[in-house]
């Protein structure tokens, strides 16, 4: 199976969810999926140190995750083809920008019947203290993510616990780390 993962930080950037991205796509080709990466191309200031002698390389980046970064993944999920298009969800990530938080959306409008599965995983719902008077609209469109993404996933017991008071699938139990007897892997 093909999987388009998109991230707005990966390795040589420095941050939590990039290098879980790397970790996830390199145990997911040790499976025998096939991985391609979508991320942030990183401005020179932004890269402190070298890539990880195991960190992949991305195949497809782009400048910002704005409106514009919606054509470049178009044109990714058409030239990659993946079954699954996995996102790894972080506000700060993605530039606080909600271009993200609509992307489901636009890509059910945009490719219809033809898209891949979408799944999110959220690592951290907690909101950054910027424009404080946006918290409700914020909410909103992550709230928003959640529900037109085919799955969510929580990296941790209190993002679970907000997706599922959103209503969410049964998916979200499994994926946040619980088996199926409740009791932590």
């Amino acid at each position: 199976m093909t999987i388009l993962l998109l991230t707005g930080e990966f390795p040589p950037q420095q941050g939590g969810v990039g290098d879980y991205s790397n970790l996830l796509a390199q145990a997911l080709i040790a499976q025998g999926q096939r991985v391609e990466i979508m991320t942030t191309r990183p401005a020179a200031a932004d890269v402190q140190a070298p890539a990880a002698a195991d960190a992949l390389r991305p195949a497809v980046t782009v400048a910002r995750w704005d409106w514009s970064a919606w054509s470049a993944v178009v044109a990714a999920i058409r030239q990659i083809q993946p079954a699954v298009v996995l996102i790894q969800y972080q506000t700060a990530a993605f530039g606080l920008h909600p271009a993200v938080n609509l992307l489901p959306g636009w890509l059910r409008l945009r490719l219809g019947r033809r898209r891949p599965r979408l799944i999110t995983t959220f690592h951290d719902l907690k909101f950054p203290y910027l424009f404080p008077k946006a918290g409700p609209l914020r909410l909103a469109a992550v709230r928003l993510l959640a529900q037109q993404s085919d799955a969510a996933i929580a990296t941790n017991v209190e993002d679970w616990q907000a997706l599922q008071r959103w209503g969410l699938p049964p998916f979200a139990d499994r994926a946040a780390g619980r088996s199926p007897a409740g009791r932590p892997p």
